[in-house]
């Protein structure tokens, strides 16, 4: 065959536990363990995220705690939420820099998108800290009603600095989390509120109920993708760069891509910026524009058979009718690496979206399926050597 198809995994950047603001050292027997930092944060830390983005043509996902980002005090009426309970008071953390940073994420919507987190990212009974927000430490729910006041008040939040609405995505806080609960369960609640993405590593969870493929789980109309274990832990700062580019998500925390040293965190961005560029396999993979289209292409990806038939290829999407529609994109991607010569396609069973040659020889081909189809087929239209010159 004279060329080739895959449908390449979108890799997406996770940075867990933005918008902490107040330093992490010393973390009290009962307070939050924040970023891990020393020093406490500052309006450019939001400005190395854009880098990072801008400078990767992708839109990664900032898994945001929004305690600290409290104008109101509203979170004393949540005492589980909090370290302080009633007596919470987040005054000290409001000022000109919180106007700086939500202008940031404002003007840069397009670049980073702010996923859930969670409020104060553990949970508080009496004053005493208990891992973590949604979930303890054996997979077991907090309270229904616990877990709507804390998405309420992460909503509120949002909406007090501009930065709503609440979420498509959910990252799990300390990876607890169970799954197979139904409508009933965490993704039911998630599901009401919008939220259809969550990635945690599964084979912590709870499971209620088995998964339904080794690599991700679906159930109440939310799809959860396995993350496995990030490639550096949470509280590295300035870490060196390293992953194995063998799954969709790159895991990071805010910390290992930040210096103490304001001035040296795009530093530290950048060789993060390189490493990932030049690791990217430019037929098997691609970075993802945004969530929606990670969890669309490792779908599709993993579920789908791509075979050679004739002169062109089929693609069985059938298994995909079995995960919720909502949580995918209406169209998926192709790469196609081709002999060189320019080369247009024929499909029965979708139509063509957008192509773009991105390079001499590999082409990228946006895919729509008609509805209810099971299979896809493409025929190539080679261009003859009269017609190109």
């Amino acid at each position: 065959m004279a060329f080739e198809i895959t449908i390449p995994m979108a890799i997406q950047l996770v940075i867990e536990d933005v918008g902490w603001w107040e330093k992490s050292h010393p973390v009290g027997p009962n307070s939050p363990f924040r970023s891990g930092l020393k020093r406490r944060h500052h309006p450019s830390d939001y400005l190395a995220l854009v880098h990072l983005a801008r400078q990767l043509n992708m839109r990664p996902l900032i898994a945001f705690v929004a305690c600290e980002w409290d104008r109101t005090n509203l979170l004393k009426k949540i005492p589980s939420a909090n370290w302080m309970g009633a007596d919470w008071d987040n005054r000290h953390n409001v000022g000109p820099w919180l106007d700086q940073a939500a202008q940031t994420l404002n003007d840069n919507r397009g670049l980073l998108e702010i996923g859930l987190h969670g409020v104060g990212h553990e949970f508080w009974d009496q004053g005493r800290r208990s891992r973590t927000e949604f979930h303890n430490t054996q997979g077991e729910m907090r309270p229904l009603a616990v877990i709507e006041a804390h998405l309420d008040a992460f909503d509120r939040i949002l909406e007090q600095n501009g930065l709503g609405p609440l979420p498509q995505a959910f990252v799990p806080p300390g990876l607890n989390h169970s799954f197979g609960g139904g409508r009933h369960g965490i993704h039911g609640i998630l599901n009401k509120h919008g939220i259809r993405y969550v990635t945690t590593d599964l084979t912590k969870a709870k499971m209620i109920h088995p998964r339904q493929h080794p690599l991700m789980a679906w159930e109440a109309g939310v799809l959860i993708i396995e993350r496995g274990i990030a490639p550096v832990p949470w509280h590295v700062i300035a870490a060196q760069p390293q992953f194995a580019f063998d799954r969709p998500l790159i895991c990071l925390h805010w910390a290992n891509l930040l210096d103490e040293d304001i001035q040296r965190s795009l530093d530290v961005v950048q060789g993060w910026v390189d490493f990932i560029k030049t690791g990217i396999d430019p037929m098997q993979q691609m970075l993802a524009p945004d969530t929606a289209t990670c969890w669309t292409q490792f779908a599709y990806r993993t579920l789908s058979q791509i075979r050679q038939t004739g002169d062109g290829v089929t693609i069985n999407i059938s298994p995909l009718r079995n995960l919720p529609q909502s949580t995918l994109k209406g169209h998926f991607l192709l790469k196609i690496s081709h002999s060189g010569r320019p080369i247009g396609w024929q499909v029965d069973g979708g139509r063509i979206g957008e192509l773009q040659n991105q390079s001499n020889t590999v082409q990228l081909l946006s895919i729509r399926p008609d509805s209810g189809v099971d299979s896809i087929r493409l025929t190539p239209v080679w261009e003859s050597p009269q017609e190109h010159s």
